[in-house]
């Protein structure tokens, strides 16, 4: 049996004042110099290397500032009122909000199937991808 890389009994480090329903703009990497061990990269959002992921999230980036041309009705009423609205929830000091992590995997769905420049784009993406292996 394999042994879990962090123990169960153990606090995950954080960064402080992370809001993680906010897009990131910093990410820990291990440090052993550091006194948790643990340090905060601010050059930017976690780098993917995966071979689409960068520019997919770039493009969703640029069509969720504009608010989402080519999206449905249905789509932009479920945006606004999973992102936009409080979601008071019983017991809980403070409304629900989605981590960014869940809205951008939403958002990159609907880019992907109602936006026409996000099925070319995706296309044109992984045409680049296939050229330079």
């Amino acid at each position: 049996m394999t042994e879990p890389v962090i123990a169960y009994d153990k606090d995950l480090p954080e960064i402080p004042g992370r809001r993680p329903w906010e897009k990131p703009v910093s990410y820990l990497v291990k440090d052993d110099d550091a006194p948790t061990h643990w340090r905060e990269e601010t050059s930017g959002r976690r780098p993917s290397h995966l071979l689409l992921t960068t520019k997919i999230r770039s493009a969703v980036d640029a069509w969720r500032e504009r608010r989402y041309p080519g999206a449905s009705d249905v789509s932009l009423r479920l945006f606004g009122y999973w992102f936009e609205e409080d979601h008071d929830v019983p017991g809980f000091p403070v409304p629900f909000r989605y981590y960014f992590c869940q809205r951008e995997a939403i958002e990159t769905l609907v880019w992907l199937v109602q936006s026409s420049p996000g099925i070319s784009r995706l296309a044109s993406f992984a045409n680049t991808a296939k050229c330079s292996q």
